[in-house]
């Protein structure tokens, strides 16, 4: 997901809830911090050290080798960490309601707004998810998981999914569900390991 998709995505609701549910004390200061990435990463990778200094504030009790270790993990050859990684992170170990975490994914992802997820949208999470869930050395099929996922998804086979279909897709597929029953970053990275 490049920076400007990514800022484009991500609204006033988005903001408002991860400062409700992550150690960001005000919806000003997450857009603030967020707005301060975009400009320094306009490529929307970020470097290894901003990410452990902003996941640090979003989830100040976390273990800071802990969290070393996860941004260590995440990062590609050269040191960096998508955004979009991030933010479903943020997503993911926020303290609001699973359900409410998912439709704050599914938005991110739903490229043009319009309510659906289609297999290009659905490429891109699934290719974040299974780097998060499997590593970045991964050997998952993603074409492979991405259609297992979609096919039970899909309820009413219109080759798009709605945010409900989205979330059952999500939780009955094994490669994403574990993800989302982890709350803590050493599973997440015996995970990756």
């Amino acid at each position: 997901m490049g920076n400007s998709q990514a800022r484009q995505r991500i609204k006033a609701r988005d903001f408002d809830y991860l400062a409700k549910f992550t150690g960001f004390a005000t919806e000003e200061l997450v857009e603030e911090y967020f707005d301060t990435l975009m400009g320094k990463y306009p490529d929307g990778k970020m470097d290894a050290e901003d990410f452990i200094k902003t996941f640090s504030i979003a989830f100040p009790m976390r273990p800071e080798e802990k969290v070393q270790k996860l941004g260590a993990e995440l990062a590609n050859k050269d040191g960096k960490i998508s955004m979009a990684n991030m933010l479903i992170l943020f997503y993911l170990f926020s303290a609001g309601k699973l359900e409410d975490n998912l439709v704050g994914i599914f938005n991110l992802f739903d490229a043009d707004g319009n309510k659906i997820i289609t297999l290009n949208e659905l490429y891109e999470i699934m290719a974040v998810f299974i780097e998060i869930g499997e590593g970045k050395d991964h050997k998952t099929d993603l074409a492979k998981t991405m259609a297992e996922m979609f096919k039970v998804a899909d309820v009413n086979k219109d080759d798009v999914l709605e945010l409900k279909e989205f979330q059952k897709g999500v939780m009955e597929h094994p490669v994403t569900a574990k993800i989302f029953r982890i709350k803590n970053i050493d599973a997440i990275l015996d995970l990756m390991v």
